[in-house]
């Protein structure tokens, strides 16, 4: 295995399952772009790559689950290029059918899988696959790949087992992270967490307990410690103090699932219908695309004679099938439209619309990268007006996307409209002075427009400015030699 030098080593090498509230946090807007790469930061390759490099030493290989090329190669650039790793470290496979055989095979031989998979595939979510690995292969690291990634499917596919989330497009960078920090903990809270609930695994339910207690001194009613408390008592069988931890926690985490599981499965240990129906009821509101706790929820008001409850759920459990049927349609749509988006982008254009046809009652994030590719699509066959329709839906999504605006400012040029480029050229600047610093391309394509526009005085201003106030970036020069004829 070829690989750059090794650095100092991290403080703890516990494996932890990441709780994934962080991530239900609004995505940053760079998060949510689908027309460019981001270079890769030499310090997050220095920073995370022994806890990756440890990984491998313990005979680790990665695993992806996915057709999509531009998503392989990001994985491939940030394993094999920026890591300096043997390509046969990295399998990929194109269908849900065969990842069984491909983990039963490598574990066979003594390795151990690191999985990405895609939420859905070949128009199926891949829920069922990853509920079948949580069981056959408990501590296989999981990381669910999708393009928008909303609470709610983040939420449905952590209860199933997943240990973590990447929002497409992904970065060299982010992908080197999201590896490091599904391996290892990245703080000593974290780490201690994840010892606590190893011990619980060994039935060492004291420890678990002075763990969570520690813990809990320097950081009271933390919710994940109240949780391996419950845990601990619960497995010394002290349920009245487990029930208590469980209740503390689910107080003090109003989006984090685990305290909410606990209370279900406490009080069905004690056949507490009415409690643990409130707690499901809780747990579906959190997590609303579960279909098979509606049906329970269901059953158990009609157990209680509450009929009319019980239809209500069962309706909901219908209207979420069918939304879910939808999104996974969308999600082929769009698979089509990437595939044949460079060969045949009037093909591309009409699964574009399909996919929209599907989601524009949908996320906000996903819809404005729809629209934003559909834009790209029409431009390609000169329809510049009809770009310039698609992106202002992609604007009203993301308003602040320096990347719609340039967009915007490309599809206006095209037809000849230069002033109004030039207007969503400056917009774009206004959001990210620096947006196109290491995209020569996009460096090219501004010095074009403000050509065109008769401006290249008030441009040659800017980049100066910028140049002036420490932006020395080798596409300022480039973009300042272009507008002056050569003269810097």
């Amino acid at each position: 295995m070829l690989r750059k030098d090794r650095r100092s080593k991290a403080l703890y090498v516990v494996k932890s399952r990441p709780d994934p509230v962080g991530d239900l946090a609004p995505k940053k807007q760079s998060e949510t772009r689908s027309i460019y790469v981001l270079r890769t930061n030499d310090e997050t390759v220095n920073k995370y790559c022994d806890v990756i490099y440890d990984f491998l030493d313990q005979d680790g290989v990665f695993v992806l689950l996915t057709r999509d090329k531009i998503f392989q190669q990001a994985v491939k650039n940030a394993l094999c290029h920026e890591l300096g790793l043997d390509a046969n470290l990295l399998r990929v496979i194109q269908d849900t059918g065969d990842l069984g055989r491909t983990l039963d095979k490598l574990t066979e031989r003594g390795l151990k899988p690191f999985l990405f998979m895609e939420h859905a595939l070949n128009g199926q979510l891949t829920l069922p696959q990853l509920q079948y690995i949580t069981k056959t292969w408990p501590d296989l690291p999981v990381v669910v790949v999708a393009r928008d990634v909303f609470q709610e499917r983040l939420f449905q596919f952590h209860e199933d087992g997943a240990d973590n989330f990447l929002t497409k497009p992904a970065s060299t960078n982010t992908v080197i992270e999201k590896i490091a920090f599904t391996l290892q903990p990245q703080c000593e809270l974290d780490a201690l967490l994840a010892q606590g609930r190893h011990l619980l695994v060994d039935n060492h339910f004291d420890e678990a307990i002075d763990i969570a207690n520690a813990v809990l001194l320097k950081h009271p009613q933390h919710p994940a410690a109240l949780v391996l408390l419950g845990d601990g008592f619960k497995g010394l069988a002290k349920r009245q103090e487990a029930l208590r931890a469980y209740k503390d926690a689910e107080k003090n985490a109003k989006m984090y699932l685990e305290p909410l599981k606990r209370l279900v499965l406490f009080h069905a240990e004690d056949n507490d219908v009415k409690e643990m129906l409130g707690y499901l009821v809780k747990l579906d509101k959190l997590s609303p695309l579960n279909c098979n706790r509606k049906i329970k929820i269901a059953e158990l008001n009609i157990d209680m004679g509450r009929a009319d409850e019980a239809e209500k759920y069962f309706d909901k459990a219908i209207d979420s099938a069918r939304e879910e049927a939808m999104s996974v349609v969308s999600e082929m749509c769009l698979d089509i439209a990437d595939m044949v988006a460079e060969s045949n982008p009037k093909m591309a254009e009409k699964y574009y619309r399909k996919s929209l046809e599907m989601t524009k009652s949908s996320r906000g994030a996903l819809c404005m990268n729809i629209y934003n590719r559909l834009g790209i699509s029409l431009r390609r066959q000169g329809m510049w007006s009809e770009a310039v329709e698609a992106y202002f839906e992609a604007e009203k999504y993301a308003p602040k996307d320096e990347n719609i605006q340039y967009n915007i400012a490309l599809a206006y040029n095209e037809g000849g409209d230069h002033k109004k480029a030039v207007e969503r050229l400056l917009r774009a600047l206004n959001v990210n002075p620096v947006f196109y610093v290491g995209r020569p391309e996009v460096a090219n394509q501004m010095a074009t427009i403000f050509k065109a526009a008769n401006m290249t005085w008030q441009a040659l201003e800017f980049f100066r400015r910028q140049k002036n106030a420490g932006q020395d970036d080798p596409q300022i020069a480039q973009l300042i030699a272009t507008l002056s004829g050569g003269r810097s």
